[in-house]
């Protein structure tokens, strides 16, 4: 889902500008609604950003319905890279991301935003990129290299192996 506490934005606004290097580049927001929950306005302000960049449809795509729990290891399986951004905020240093978790299994190298514990993870055991709440520009870089530097992707999802047992 997407919640209020999270940073899509800096995120569209980060595959947009990968996106015009890298036309294959895109974003899939997985889930916008919950159910039996009523949308948090960020899910609009999200689809508005898209849509005023020209990225809506194109790099960045929002998928409306909520994904069955059975089903979610199919989209999982089918990325290249998962990411997890967030605001700075007391609630990220407590937080235990389980979309995290989701990336492990999947074989995922990542890009994050720093502050939580499994921010620590991704930096100490080099499974992905961590970038600073808000940095727009770090997370455009860290989407590239995850995504298009194939030796370093590479090296993630071996080191993503070998985390994901302890989990």
């Amino acid at each position: 889902g997407l919640y209020s506490w999270f940073d899509p934005k800096a995120l569209i606004r980060a595959m947009h500008a990968l996106a015009q290097r890298r036309p294959e580049a895109k974003l899939l927001f997985l889930g916008t609604r919950t159910p039996g929950v009523e949308p948090m306005g960020i899910v609009k302000e999200s689809i508005e950003l898209a849509e005023e960049l020209g990225a809506l449809g194109t790099s960045v795509i929002f998928n409306e319905d909520w994904v069955p729990f059975e089903q979610r290891g199919a989209y999982f399986l089918e990325a290249d890279a998962g990411v997890s951004t967030h605001h700075a905020h007391i609630e990220t240093e407590f937080s235990f991301r389980t979309r995290i978790l989701d990336y492990l299994w999947a074989g995922l190298p990542m890009a994050v935003t720093e502050g939580d514990t499994f921010a620590d993870l991704v930096r100490e055991r080099e499974l992905g990129v961590v970038v600073p709440a808000g940095d727009v520009i770090a997370l455009e870089v860290a989407l590239e290299k995850v995504l298009c530097d194939e030796e370093f992707a590479a090296g993630c999802r071996e080191r993503v192996a070998a985390v994901r047992e302890e989990f």
